[in-house]
């Protein structure tokens, strides 16, 4: 990807996304302090808003150790956000060295700074960063770079984490989600996350719905889910059992799972592979 294909473009620093508000969570550092400012506000009424993340961004990483055990040797990484420790391409290469990830986002800044650690690690050839959004899944399956990267006779690992929630009923995200299951070859595995208010004891859930009706200000509003809508992003998938359809903390965890974590119940996950 040529630098103006996203350089030429302003950013828009006062509404924040949420990319640029999920890097924070997870590092304390923020992108604009418009991000910051927001941000502090959701803390105000979420505390544990970085175990969530952190929680996620484990996740990802088992997910994509997982599927790399299984000989997946290629990704598509959508909504992967601002590049930090434990990239996908990163995990993916620690098991299999000649894995290769198209990655994909909306957020200006998450494109710019992937593509600059890309190039600086001299990575473009088997990993490249594509604008995209899941509500145009064609535009990210037949994009050049996809293309390029994305053998369609081969098994791919489809990761969709933390992002489910940025997508309004209206746009119909089951739909979204079964296009691209559609385009994806028989083998290929699908991983996502979801956060939820359902299994949450009561004054988390009134935390947890707070901090949703703040990102009401923001580029992503967010859309709570049961357990039950979750699952249906796995039709036409076998998820893989044990666990299933899990908190993202109990999905083959590597270490232990603490039960008083007021994060674990409020974030679904689930691994499944297509038939």
């Amino acid at each position: 990807m040529a630098e103006y294909d996203f350089r030429a473009r302003e950013v828009d620093t006062g509404t924040p996304t949420s990319a640029r508000l999920y890097h924070y969570y997870l590092t304390g550092e923020p992108v604009y302090r418009n991000d910051q400012i927001f941000a502090d506000k959701v803390y105000d009424e979420l505390p544990f808003l970085h175990t969530w993340a952190l929680h996620n961004r484990a996740f990802l990483a088992r997910a994509v150790r997982f599927m790399a055990a299984k000989g997946i040797r290629q990704f598509l990484d959508i909504g992967s956000g601002l590049p930090t420790g434990g990239n996908t391409h990163e995990v993916a290469r620690s098991i299999a060295p000649d894995a290769r990830v198209v990655y994909v986002d909306k957020d200006l800044d998450a494109v710019a700074r992937a593509h600059q650690l890309l190039r600086r690690e001299n990575s473009l050839e088997k990993t490249a960063i594509v604008e995209g959004d899941l509500s145009d899944p064609a535009s990210i399956i037949d994009h050049p770079d996809s293309r390029r990267l994305l053998d369609t006779d081969e098994p791919v690992g489809l990761l969709i984490v933390s992002v489910l929630p940025f997508v309004p009923d209206a746009s119909d995200p089951h739909r979204l989600v079964a296009d691209i299951r559609d385009r994806l070859p028989r083998g290929s595995y699908f991983a996502a996350t979801h956060v939820s208010l359902e299994d949450a004891d009561e004054d988390t859930k009134k935390q947890v719905a707070a901090a949703a009706a703040l990102y009401q200000a923001t580029s992503d509003p967010v859309h709570l889910r049961d357990r039950a809508t979750f699952t249906r992003f796995f039709d036409g998938f076998t998820v893989i059992s044990p666990p299933g359809v899990t908190y993202a903390t109990d999905w083959q965890p590597d270490g232990p799972v603490y039960q008083d974590d007021p994060a674990r119940p409020c974030n679904f996950a689930a691994v499944g592979r297509r038939p």
